[in-house]
């Protein structure tokens, strides 16, 4: 059960209210969710700009609420700091502290995505094909292809464990963060009240008009925040002249050089989304912070340094970028599975290529161009049937070894 359900358009327009309008709607989403819990709400503080912002006016509506910090051990020492100087803040720590779950686990790098890719690839159960079937081929179990799922070539070399002897993780999440606001809320009953925005990415978009701000089932949130932008967020600390964490504001060094106040906080040490910053974390940390840096620069997993296994996730060597290495490891990666499990895929495949081998026979190939009117993905489909030696489709080895996706297309009449 959640708040009335909204659509795009009514999202678009509450979010340009005027600033006090929001306020007071946040107000509200408080106030009812207080109510529904029975008092048994707090706000889950981070030390971020949102979440500073939310725990001033939930104040205002409760000045007694308690706000939760979980101290991940993967913070910015600015954020401890200034957590530190809020009142009626309860601290909560995970079991694991971050430099144990990159001895553990590896390092948190690229994405979440991508990172649990590499890490079951590199852990799959070689009686379970299903997974590296989906990450290298990208097709799942139903013989469909899901080209989201599949794992871009550029990171191959990251679950060979000949070219990379560090793990890597999406796990960190799960046990630094997640696991002690869980624990938490077993121990209290009470639940969140979060900070963040429809603003911040598609998802927290979608998920705002189908539940709306409070979320009242079996695991109750409130995100009161939701219709707020960030520009309304700067706007609320100005007016009202609220403390906030300094890694906001622009650094000026000894030297002169200008470092540019952080955008949004987070893990002080996580790698993901990194690669798509102009000027990475790590480098603004380095000037920042040298000391910090260094020491999380010595943090090892398999005996590679953070430092070494940066440089190699993110500075890729050149001869992990060649074509006939990345074929070959992807030759590898299906032939790790047990004899049998590889039947199992070509099985797989052959079911999607005899529908295809029935339509290449009539000639019927209006109907072929409908169901796969992506060139890039008839090409990946036809193209896997000559690799899987399907030769009713073409019998000459030397044609075979020369195609490319023009003449692939152009053989089948669907160029």
């Amino acid at each position: 059960m959640s708040e009335n359900k909204t659509t795009y358009i009514e999202l678009k327009e509450k979010q340009n209210w005027a600033l006090w309008k929001k306020v007071e709607h946040t107000k509200k989403r408080i106030r009812e969710f207080l109510e529904f819990t029975s008092g048994k709400a707090y706000i889950s503080f981070s030390g971020g700009l949102d979440s500073t912002v939310l725990l001033h006016i939930a104040r205002q509506v409760e000045p007694n609420i308690l706000a939760v910090f979980c101290n991940t051990t993967n913070e910015d020492p600015e954020i401890v700091k200034f957590v530190r100087t809020i009142d009626n803040v309860k601290v909560l720590f995970p079991k694991m502290k971050f430099k144990q779950v990159v001895e553990t686990y590896g390092f948190p790098f690229v994405s979440k995505k991508v990172s649990r890719s590499i890490m079951e690839l590199r852990n799959a159960n070689p009686n379970s094909p299903n997974i590296r079937n989906l990450y290298l081929s990208g097709f799942n179990r139903k013989s469909q292809f899901v080209p989201s799922w599949k794992l871009a070539k550029k990171w191959y070399f990251l679950f060979d464990k000949e070219a990379t002897k560090f793990d890597i993780t999406s796990v960190c999440c799960d046990i630094l963060k997640k696991e002690p606001m869980q624990r938490f809320k077993k121990e209290t009953g009470m639940h969140p009240i979060v900070g963040t925005t429809a603003d911040e990415g598609q998802d927290r978009e979608l998920n705002y008009i189908k539940y709306g701000c409070n979320i009242y089932d079996n695991n109750p949130k409130s995100r009161p925040l939701s219709i707020w932008t960030n520009k309304d967020v700067w706007d609320y600390v100005k007016i009202n002249n609220v403390s906030y964490c300094s890694l906001y504001d622009d650094v000026i060094l000894e030297d002169g050089t200008i470092v540019k106040g952080e955008a949004r906080t987070g893990c002080v040490a996580c790698g993901m989304g990194c690669s798509l910053e102009e000027v990475n974390r790590f480098e603004t940390l380095k000037l920042r912070n040298p000391k910090h840096y260094e020491n999380i620069m010595k943090y090892t997993n398999n005996g590679v340094t953070f430092k070494e296994a940066f440089e190699h996730t993110f500075n890729t060597p050149e001869q992990y970028k060649t074509k006939d290495y990345i074929e070959a490891t992807l030759k590898k990666g299906f032939e790790t599975l047990k004899n049998d499990d590889i039947e199992c895929l070509k099985e797989t495949h052959i079911k999607l290529s005899l529908a295809l081998k029935n339509k290449i026979v009539q000639n019927n190939y209006i109907n072929l161009r409908k169901e796969f009117n992506h060139r890039d993905i008839l090409y990946k489909i036809l193209k896997k049937d000559i690799d899987y030696n399907l030769n009713y489709i073409i019998k000459d080895d030397n044609q075979k070894d020369n195609l490319n996706e023009k003449n692939l297309l152009d053989f089948m009449g669907v160029a």
